[in-house]
């Protein structure tokens, strides 16, 4: 059963997010700076995942990388698979069953990302990082800006 997007966001926010506040609440435990990072980590969290689900189906770095659309290979629901199966009619199943497959065919890989292409989810997903980092811009200038921090988001 494919996840909705609240869902993947509340397991993101579980599993990247859990390890980036950590980090953050330990550093603040021998720090005199109890600012209320949270929110700006649990978004960063957020853009971390999704930008990485893009780059796996979308990036000819990361498939030199990786291998190519490995989150198909591992029937992984990412963030842009979830928005493609929520956006294609209860008759269409070609992505679900190419999912189900965990395929390491490229020319069935290649087939997906079409689908994807179709449902309009890469721009879906390009949308959502904006949006996304517009916010992380906003918490950093918040908290008195940081450009090693915007440095980072800017390479992602």
């Amino acid at each position: 059963i494919c996840p909705s997007e609240d869902e993947y966001r509340a397991m993101v926010l579980d599993k990247t997010g859990g390890l980036f506040r950590l980090a953050v609440l330990l550093m603040q435990a021998f720090s005199e700076n109890k600012t209320d990072l949270i929110p700006m980590v649990q978004d960063l969290g957020l853009f971390y995942q999704v930008a990485d689900d893009y780059l796996n189906l979308q990036s000819t770095k990361y498939h030199q990388n990786k291998s190519f659309c490995e989150d198909l290979t591992e029937g992984k629901y990412s963030f842009p698979i979830i928005h493609s199966l929520s956006n294609t009619s209860s008759t269409d199943s070609r992505l679900a069953n190419i999912l189900k497959q965990r395929t390491t065919d490229v020319t069935l890989k290649q087939y997906a990302l079409e689908i994807m292409h179709e449902t309009g989810t890469f721009e879906y997903t390009k949308q959502y990082l904006f949006t996304l980092k517009a916010r992380l811009l906003g918490h950093i200038e918040s908290v008195g800006g940081n450009p090693a921090l915007v440095h980072i988001l800017d390479a992602i």
